[in-house]
């Protein structure tokens, strides 16, 4: 009785402090994830600041208009006829020795309105839009990539929450056996019916037993804060899961090759080194233009007066055609710049290329190794329920010792192990194919095993 009512204190305890705690089931953990993990906000920004690029690029072709209003206080005598012919009040008087020698003091107020066109670059600023583009797309792939990378990360955690939960229960299932066979070997011994070593051993499978239900617990908990750092949930927010099971995971019908064909294809980022090989060398295309005829539309329009009243307008049109002569190589300098760098990708990208289909053929093997030993395990665990029924007959009957028994019980919790354990792997692997193969998406979910 007493037992019971500490049991039923621990779980009031318990329950309590999961009142405040917020329960994910698969999809809300992703979409979570999504939200608040640092990568995904890093992948945001990385991709508004492509954005932002790509609207720069645009933004130099397009027509820059300015207008500015300038004061002047001078008594030069230059500043004072310059500011009469702007005017536009030039009279005899003010080329009179005396008007010129002592004009007194002028005020002029300009107001101007400018406009600068650039009108031909050489190509320059069409590469420089090609690039914007290209570079948006490139962050657009890697920010994908980053986000499958996180949903593999959570569903995989998500998984091993639910794979120590049920390490749990299978340690919960071997101490109440234990405790019952230390029970009944206490009361034999204490009336002589068994020897000593009998209730010795029953003792030490309960503490074994009770061990591996406290690392069971500890699992449990290193598993839910897996989950929470992979969501990148607040160090404030708890988090729980429901109950669900981890189901057998099929093995797909396609083979290895077409795992490697859709690899190659569908990854974000290896369309996102692409992308960035192609934007590099449409950078380097601007930088050789800029070397070629520039030509450059402006156009003025000027008011003179004390007071910002817009008379005496004055304007002007022009064309410029401009050719550098002479940088200093800088433009070809930094065009080969741009080209070495695009070099280097390639390197990348052949390197990525062959990660990809050591990770496919990796991921692909371990599942269908993981649904061998699931078989095998399967079938050991019924083998050990068989063994363990018929050793509890004949420990029973007389016709064995306890340490039997014990071996007996100690085979099924080991079965069941190696069967959760291979169950885990390969759903683990079937989330790290998917993801390898750039098809991890929140349509997927469900295709993984864990209910979304």
């Amino acid at each position: 009785m007493k037992r019971f009512a500490v049991t039923l204190g621990i779980t009031a305890l318990f329950m309590a402090s999961l009142a405040g705690a917020r329960s994910f089931t698969l999809a809300q953990a992703v979409d979570f994830a999504l939200a608040h993990n640092s990568m995904a906000r890093l992948a945001k920004a990385r991709r508004a600041a492509a954005s932002a690029e790509l609207r720069l690029a645009r933004d130099q072709g397009i027509p820059e208009i300015s207008a500015s209003y300038g004061y002047l206080l001078s008594n030069n005598p230059l500043e004072a006829l310059s500011a009469e012919l702007e005017r536009r009040q030039v009279s005899a008087t003010a080329f009179t020795p005396t008007t010129l020698n002592h004009p007194g003091i002028t005020k002029l107020g300009t107001t101007t309105l400018s406009l600068s066109w650039p009108l031909y670059t050489g190509g320059a600023l069409t590469q420089a839009l090609r690039a914007g583009r290209y570079g948006h797309e490139a962050a657009r792939s890697a920010a994908l990539r980053i986000r499958q990378s996180i949903m593999a990360q959570v569903v995989q955690s998500y998984e091993g929450v639910l794979v120590a939960r049920e390490g749990l229960v299978i340690a919960r299932k071997a101490v109440v056996a234990a405790r019952r066979h230390a029970r009944t070997t206490r009361y034999l011994y204490a009336h002589g019916r068994i020897v000593r070593s009998d209730a010795l051993s029953a003792a030490v499978n309960l503490g074994a037993s009770e061990g591996m239900l406290a690392e069971a617990r500890g699992n449990v908990r290193i598993a839910m804060d897996n989950l929470a750092m992979a969501m990148g949930a607040p160090a404030g927010l708890a988090i729980t899961v429901p109950p669900a099971a981890l189901p057998v995971v099929p093995i797909p019908r396609k083979g290895l090759a077409a795992f490697y064909r859709q690899a190659l294809t569908d990854r974000p980022d290896i369309k996102a080194l692409r992308t960035e090989i192609s934007a590099l060398h449409a950078q380097a295309q601007a930088a050789r233009d800029r070397s070629s005829f520039q030509v450059r539309l402006t156009a003025e329009s000027q008011w003179f007066s004390e007071i910002p009243n817009l008379n005496h307008n004055a304007w002007t049109v022009g064309a410029v055609v401009s050719k550098s002569l002479y940088d200093g190589d800088r433009n070809r300098d930094r065009a080969d710049v741009l080209e070495q760098r695009a070099i280097e990708i390639q390197a990348k990208l052949a390197g990525l290329r062959a990660r990809i289909r050591n990770h496919v053929a990796r991921a692909f093997d371990d599942m269908r190794t993981a649904m061998a030993q699931y078989r095998i395990a399967n079938a050991n665990v019924a083998r050990a329920r068989q063994t363990v029924a018929l050793t509890q007959v004949r420990y029973g009957e007389g016709r064995t010792i306890l340490l039997s028994l014990l071996n007996a019980e100690n085979g099924l919790v080991q079965a069941r192990e190696a069967r959760l354990a291979a169950l885990y792997a390969l759903a683990a692997n079937r989330t790290a194919l998917a993801a390898t193969c750039g098809r991890l998406s929140r349509r997927t979910l469900a295709s993984l095993g864990v209910a979304s």
